[in-house]
């Protein structure tokens, strides 16, 4: 299991850092949430799954591997509406373009 953040829609609010601090962290100058692991311990997915459940804007996506070849993410990957907004704001808050993926 993977898990990424969307920097781009992250609301800062701190709710996943709160739930599973040694996987998620806060960056210090803009609060957006980034990801510690770069692969989930099997014993910490349920606790992961329910960081990405209780995320507010939906930011944070579990990538579940099926034999290292087929990923399934646990929140809808297609693109919302509002997406060319947020990219125009990340553009101000997260100049260098990292995803959050570790």
């Amino acid at each position: 299991m993977r898990v990424v953040v969307d920097q781009d829609l992250c609301g800062t609010t701190g709710q996943c850092v709160l739930t599973l601090p040694g996987t998620f962290r806060q960056r210090e100058p803009d609060g957006v949430a980034e990801v510690c692991v770069a692969t989930v311990p099997q014993a910490l997915h349920a606790a992961v799954r329910l960081a990405a459940s209780q995320c507010p804007v939906a930011a944070i996506r579990v990538i579940e591997s099926d034999a290292g070849d087929h990923e399934r993410a646990s929140a809808d990957p297609a693109p919302s509406p509002a997406e060319p907004e947020r990219h125009a704001a990340n553009d101000q808050r997260n100049p260098g373009g990292h995803d959050g993926t570790v």
